[in-house]
């Protein structure tokens, strides 16, 4: 008889082509007795747990009520930025704007769109009450404008990059406001107007 067709050999062809049927990828196979499935509402802490489990360096954090998150756990971004200043933060409103021509508005024939991508300047009024424009300093920088005064103080970042040298400065004297209009120096303006 040839060696390739013995029973031994046979069989293990067979396994190969039709592998035998293992119980243990059955969802009813549990390890322990007593167990039993776990659900989406067994996800997250116990519902009686023992204080042992929420003492040491590996307890979870409480947080007060609902909150989502411990405080511990929420970055302070603002302190990241600048130094600790103890003056208010003036209030202060953005606005883009573009320059349209009667082409754009009446026949529709230029690129323009409403979108803050077809503008080319952004407009910052920051408000600061009982303040002269003699006390205001204002920094422009690429990435960022920054106001002080005695009383307040605004670090800035712009959503956009903007030109320091293309940009002006307004003091309105009767709402003690300040007007900085900035001109935005994105990436691809020369390409898309």
């Amino acid at each position: 008889m040839d060696d390739c067709f013995r029973p031994g050999n046979l069989e293990a062809l067979q396994n190969l082509i039709c592998p035998p049927k293992d119980d243990s990828d059955e969802e009813d196979d549990l390890p322990q007795a007593g167990a039993r499935k776990l659900g989406p509402s067994d996800i997250g802490a116990p519902s009686d747990p023992s204080p042992s489990d929420r003492s040491g360096p590996h307890a979870p954090l409480q947080g007060a009520g609902d909150d989502i998150w411990h405080p511990s756990e929420a970055a302070d971004t603002r302190s990241s930025h600048q130094d600790y200043d103890p003056r208010k933060a003036p209030e202060y409103e953005m606005k883009f704007k573009q320059a349209v021509t009667a082409e754009d508005v009446y026949l529709g024939m230029g690129f323009k769109t409403p979108s803050t991508a077809s503008c080319e300047w952004l407009s910052v009024l920051v408000k600061l009450p009982q303040e002269t424009r003699e006390e205001v300093e204002l920094s422009v920088e690429s990435e960022a404008i920054d106001v002080r005064s005695p009383r307040y103080r605004l670090h800035l970042p712009t959503p956009h990059p903007v030109d320091p040298n293309a940009s002006s400065a307004k003091w309105h004297n009767d709402t003690s406001t300040l007007e900085v209009t900035l001109r935005l120096a994105r990436e691809l303006d020369n390409v898309n107007f």
